[in-house]
């Protein structure tokens, strides 16, 4: 009877509270492996045991968490001195053609917040032109509501304008449905044994702009995340990403909580925004996407300049363009947790 309660405290369901989320001071090490298309996805519920032992890594990356002053005091006044958040990418190229100025080491801020407790993505920062930059959200991103349990759900809205003076500004907005509809156990190579975790769900929305001389262009993004949370953590020890193509999930890659591994390559900021080649440019027939070779799974995306989706595809660097009218247009890249953008003329 003692070993049957045991073995039951043992598969009890855990909560997830303030106290497992990152601090300042973090350095977080995970490992990235880039084809998670053989990932089943759709086990969920009570008491799921999740074996991902098989995980082998492409590249590992390391987050370090820094208040706001640490990188740059001028944050710290903008956004806050509790802030506290890690270098997202080292660049911002997807609307690169249409800027006169560089924007360098992105930094995305966190803040515990109280009544109702949440988790957000309080502020933005960069180096513009070379000058520190910052710029809190508007409306603050909620990354989670505390405590986290399973059968939790909530919907939520955020809003980011970050004005580039008189050159134009960007913005984010969009929603976040979250829903905890998972608990059990996970084993990767970071845990070696089972881990008693939840599973949280969270579907976005977004639309990612520039406005230039007035004129906005956008860029729409639907996304669908997974992430394991274990307590004590500080990080999640798994996230899958997805992508949504007509309305099936693609999962386009897992990155999870790791040690370090001999013989791995290891980059202290994962780049998540790159910028592609495309040619021919101007396009008649064909055009070919300069993918990186280590994004094994992946999804093309054409936009227009209105920000409508023209053309969606999996796994080939290769688009038929032959029927799109003249004019210039997007190509978006999803990967991972990798954004690649580029643009051609037709």
């Amino acid at each position: 009877m003692l070993l049957f309660a045991g073995f039951n405290a043992a598969m009890a369901q855990i909560t997830i509270t303030a106290s497992d989320m990152p601090v300042a001071g973090d350095t977080l090490r995970y490992s990235l492996m880039a084809d998670a298309t053989s990932i089943d996805l759709s086990q969920a519920g009570a008491n799921v045991d999740w074996d991902f032992s098989w995980f082998t890594p492409d590249m590992q990356f390391v987050d370090t968490y820094k208040t706001a002053a640490q990188v740059n005091p001028i944050y710290a006044l903008t956004i806050s001195p509790s802030a506290y958040g890690h270098k997202v990418s080292d660049s911002l190229p997807g609307f690169s053609a249409f800027l006169p100025i560089s924007i360098k080491n992105i930094y995305t801020f966190y803040s515990k917040k109280n009544n109702p407790s949440r988790y957000v993505a309080e502020g933005f920062a960069a180096s513009i032109s070379g000058f520190p930059t910052a710029a809190v959200y508007q409306d603050e991103d909620e990354i989670y509501f505390l405590p986290l349990a399973y059968g939790n759900e909530d919907t939520s809205s955020f809003k980011l304008n970050f004005s580039l003076a008189s050159f134009g500004s960007l913005s984010q907005q969009g929603t976040r449905i979250t829903q905890v509809d998972a608990w059990g156990t996970i084993t990767t190579p970071y845990t070696s044994a089972p881990a008693a975790c939840i599973r949280v769900r969270s579907e976005l929305d977004e639309i990612d702009s520039v406005t230039v001389a007035g004129i906005p262009i956008g860029l729409p993004r639907h996304t669908i995340e997974y992430k394991w949370l274990a307590t004590s953590e500080h990080y999640p020890l798994l996230t899958i990403s997805t992508s949504v193509v007509a309305g099936m999930e693609v999962a386009t890659g897992a990155r999870y909580r790791d040690v370090a591994r001999s013989g791995v390559n290891v980059a202290q900021t994962e780049n998540k925004l790159s910028v592609l080649n495309v040619y021919p440019n101007p396009a008649t027939d064909v055009i070919h996407v300069a993918v990186p070779a280590a994004w094994k799974a992946y999804t093309v995306n054409v936009y227009d300049m209105q920000g409508r989706l023209i053309i969606t595809d999996k796994n080939t660097a290769a688009i038929n363009v032959r029927h799109l009218s003249g004019g210039n247009y997007f190509v978006q890249v999803l990967q991972a947790g990798n954004v690649g953008y580029a643009s051609f003329a037709k």
